[in-house]
């Protein structure tokens, strides 16, 4: 007996392939998805202080140290500790601007950020009274040494302008300190420093004896011009934590401008004699004149021109000399200017031929 079921089994799979191939669906094409366009992520630029900038009427340099070695460098952090650098005001009045001596630090690092901002705190960099804003981006530094004359691979002079009002008081110690970094980074500049505690009222966070190489500008408001004028004091110096007052540093000299290396130098009095004074001194001349005209006046008369001549001696005369003529031939010798000046001289040239003459 043969078995139906290979044969059944042949219809239903082909008759299931008559099925799909007569049905009008036809697959959908597969679409190409497409990704939005990238968009380059532009650095982290720490805020702008929005405090405005502080209006003053004097501005006076008051603190600064300049000593620094060559190739010492170092930068700011915003982690604690790490973060800060002090001074003691040596002046009363707003702090309007610190200067540091540098250049920008290398843009492509790991480490490095664009830009800085920070405030000043008194007497405690963690802990002490807050003031102020101030803030610092690369490319601000770049522009700074631009105006210098200086590349971005050259030190100069950085400006950090301070915002707010910064009260400066004589005495007391006050932090620069670094409270952000842009592009989530931990450091920022490169800055000259010095060794061995050349400012021995403030210091870096680095070691207890390296120095920032910086200056600090104090300015006075009108209030507190007025109140000078009055005599009364800028702060109250109750509520202030000061130094002690023998450790107070001296308000700086003035800074020597180039100008003055220009300058013609002081007359000097000068108390050697003069060479008039040595002439009227000195009893004989250093030489006298061969011949002198007649009459020659004396004193400060008109003098006639002397012609120096060259003394040279006499000839040897070989003919027999008669007692007549050694008594009229004049002897060779050196005058004496006194008497020289009693009895006029004869010419050379009676000197010579007058014995031939006769």
């Amino acid at each position: 007996m043969i078995s139906l079921f290979p044969s059944r089994l042949f219809c239903l799979s082909l008759l299931a392939l008559l099925i799909f191939s007569c049905s009008d669906e036809k697959p959908e094409p597969e679409e190409t998805t497409t990704l939005p366009p990238t968009v380059e992520k532009k650095a982290e630029v720490v805020d702008t202080p929005s405090e405005p900038v502080p209006v003053v009427y004097i501005e006076e340099l008051d603190q600064y140290q300049e000593y620094f070695k060559e190739q010492h460098e170092t930068s700011f952090s915003h982690v604690t500790k790490k973060n800060w650098s002090s001074f003691t005001a040596g002046k009363d009045g707003i702090l309007t601007k610190i200067l540091l001596y540098g250049k920008p630090n290398y843009m492509i690092s790991e480490h490095y950020g664009s830009s800085m901002s920070g405030f000043i705190r008194a007497n405690n960099p963690d802990t002490g009274p807050k003031y102020g804003e101030w803030s610092i981006s690369r490319d601000e530094i770049i522009d700074q040494l631009a105006v210098q004359g200086l590349t971005e691979i050259d030190r100069g002079w950085i400006t950090l302008q301070m915002r707010g009002e910064i009260p400066q008081q004589k005495g007391r110690l006050y932090f620069i300190v670094c409270d952000k970094i842009s592009d989530k980074r931990s450091w920022f500049g490169a800055f000259a420093f010095a060794e061995g505690n050349t400012y021995k009222k403030g210091r870096f966070w680095l070691h207890p004896e390296h120095d920032l190489v910086f200056r600090t500008y104090v300015g006075k408001t009108a209030d507190q011009l007025d109140k000078e004028q009055k005599g009364e004091p800028l702060f109250d110096s109750a509520t202030a934590s000061l130094v002690p007052s023998n450790d107070i540093p001296e308000s700086p000299k003035p800074m020597i401008e180039l100008s003055n290396n220009f300058l013609a130098a002081p007359n000097i009095k000068d108390d050697s004699p003069s060479q008039e004074v040595l002439s009227e001194q000195t009893d004989e001349p250093l030489y006298q004149p061969a011949t002198q005209e007649i009459g020659q006046p004396k004193g400060n008369e008109s003098l006639i021109e002397i012609i120096e001549e060259p003394q040279i001696s006499e000839p040897v005369v070989t003919e027999e000399v008669t007692p007549d003529a050694v008594e009229t031939t004049e002897p060779i010798e050196v005058i004496d200017p006194v008497e020289e000046e009693k009895a006029p001289q004869r010419s050379l040239f009676e000197r010579f031929f007058k014995n031939k003459a006769e």
